[in-house]
């Protein structure tokens, strides 16, 4: 069981008018501060944009404020408390308008530390009690969590590390995204189109020399796997999927990986909408969506390159009877 620490403050600001509620205490029942961060950690995990970086070297308020707490100079509660007071300036500053409760929890486990910020939301709902009597009440609604934001506690003192400050943005976060890279001094370390790209890239060459057909099943499952780790939060290591993901070349993966391209990082974060191409082909128009298979290309739909155009075979019975009654 991860060792949680947790505190929310309100903060709510509209043109004009700024109020924050500040607690002096964290929340005193583990069992629900664990649901709290149970809820987030999946929904931080799915989301499919992420920024990963560090702090930059000009250092931000936040990280003064950070740091004092981590040199134990101040309470988690205080450290909180101020950080928020300094969100709350810098909205100001920019007339900026938000709503919202802001949810600090440390979570440790045996080799882990991290510090999460998120933006919670809430919504007004109906309750019903143990005498059958409903009432109103407010709740935190997760589907419009704005920014969850993880720093990996263990990495800001490591010489060297790139990588320890993530931040997603959610619902309500597009006007206030400049004003978080701001506050956190986020520095971008990680090109996560960039890097899946390039790997992508030596998928290609190495199924290159397979049958049509095995290859893209090859470079299919390549990117469902990839798809899987980041639906998890989890990087990509190449050496591992070359042991999960089946292949019919003499050379396994990982060691054409490293005779062939060693310049790629042996592990990376995918980015799914540089891998969705190798699963689907999509594209709409206002009159037209398509959506088939990559494997279907070549097989029951082809393309022709100089009329850009599709031929379309083995049509889905329902759109059949559709045309046919027309």
């Amino acid at each position: 069981m991860p060792d949680i620490q947790a505190i929310a403050h309100r903060l709510t600001r509209r043109t004009g008018e700024q109020s924050y509620s500040l607690s002096e205490t964290s929340i005193d029942s583990a069992t629900l501060a664990g649901r709290l961060i149970s809820e987030v950690k999946p929904l931080f995990a799915r989301r499919a944009t992420k920024r990963y970086g560090r702090f930059a070297d000009e250092a931000s308020t936040f990280k003064g404020l950070l740091l004092n707490w981590l040199d134990n100079a101040q309470s988690f509660e205080a450290f909180t408390a101020r950080a928020l007071e300094q969100l709350a300036m810098l909205i100001e500053e920019q007339d900026l308008e938000t709503d919202g409760h802001w949810l600090f929890a440390t979570e440790e486990l045996e080799h882990t530390r991290h510090l999460w910020i998120v933006n919670l939301k809430q919504r007004s709902g109906l309750s019903i009690n143990a005498d059958n009597a409903v009432s109103e009440t407010d709740y935190v609604d997760f589907s419009k969590t704005g920014l969850c934001a993880r720093l990996d506690l263990n990495d800001i003192h490591t010489p060297g590390r790139q990588r320890y400050l993530t931040l997603s943005f959610g619902f309500g976060d597009r006007q206030m995204q400049s004003a978080l890279f701001e506050y956190f001094g986020f520095f971008d370390t990680v090109d996560t189109q960039a890097d899946t790209e390039r790997f992508m890239q030596a998928v290609d060459q190495y199924s290159a020399s397979m049958p049509e057909e095995n290859a893209k099943r090859f470079q299919k499952d390549v990117a469902e796997f990839c798809m899987e780790q980041s639906a998890q939060g989890e990087a990509v290591n190449y050496r591992e999927l070359s042991a999960e993901v089946e292949s019919v070349a003499e050379v396994s993966f990982d060691q054409f990986v490293a005779e062939q391209a060693p310049d790629i990082n042996e592990e990376f974060i995918p980015d799914r909408s540089s891998l969705k191409k190798y699963i689907r082909y999509t594209g709409r128009t206002k009159e037209v969506s398509i959506s088939f298979s990559n494997e279907s290309l070549g097989k029951t739909i082809s393309f022709d390159e100089h009329s850009e155009t599709l031929t379309l075979r083995e049509l889905p019975t329902s759109l059949i009877k559709q045309l046919k009654k027309k």
